[in-house]
């Protein structure tokens, strides 16, 4: 990195879930449209109102929301707190790194779909377009640490550059990580090497 300590902002990332046209379709309908709630940073991506719930275990998570618009695979986005919940021992993926991970079932407004896989604990990560990472001096699947939180700041470790064009600078982790260092909403963190 070029420059040792760089602000950026942090973001929470709730239990979410990504759906696949094919199972949208089965959940809600064939050919239903996502009713979008509130855009998100990255890209075209936005909260949707719809949800659904999880079962896994015979354990149920009941309003799970839906992240769209459509992917290419469904996959399912927890914290470490639902997998005790779950009794599951859950990965720690970077999103869309489903191969060989935990099978649930969903429950929609019209339906239900069993996944074999798909179930992940989002692994912490930093966006950045490429001429940010350019400036900065970071590449993609760099590992770096972030200082964020104010009266319990913590120093988390194991945050992977995720490099994509559209990309808006940010780090984003999950409800547990928020919890431990107070964070509520989003807020700043501090990039160190």
């Amino acid at each position: 990195m070029k420059n040792e300590n760089i602000t950026v902002p942090v973001e929470i990332s709730a239990r979410h879930i990504h759906l696949s046209r094919e199972d949208l379709d089965v959940l809600f309908g064939k050919g239903y449209k996502l009713n979008p709630l509130k855009k998100l940073s990255q890209g075209s991506d936005f909260a949707a109102e719809e949800k659904v719930d999880i079962e896994v275990n015979e354990e149920m998570l009941k309003g799970v929301r839906i992240v769209g618009d459509v992917r290419s695979k469904t996959q399912l986005e927890l914290t470490l707190s639902d997998s005790h919940k779950l009794k599951m021992d859950i990965p720690i993926r970077l999103s869309g790194n489903i191969e060989g991970t935990p099978g649930f079932r969903a429950i929609g407004n019209v339906g239900v779909i069993q996944k074999k896989e798909g179930m992940i604990v989002a692994k912490r990560h930093f966006h950045i377009s490429p001429e940010e990472a350019k400036e900065l001096g970071v590449e993609n699947g760099q590992v770096v640490s972030i200082l964020c939180g104010d009266k319990r700041k913590t120093t988390f470790h194991e945050v992977e550059v995720r490099v994509q064009a559209g990309f808006k600078r940010s780090v984003h982790i999950d409800t547990d990580e928020a919890n431990a260092v107070g964070l509520k909403v989003c807020g700043i963190g501090e990039i160190i090497v």
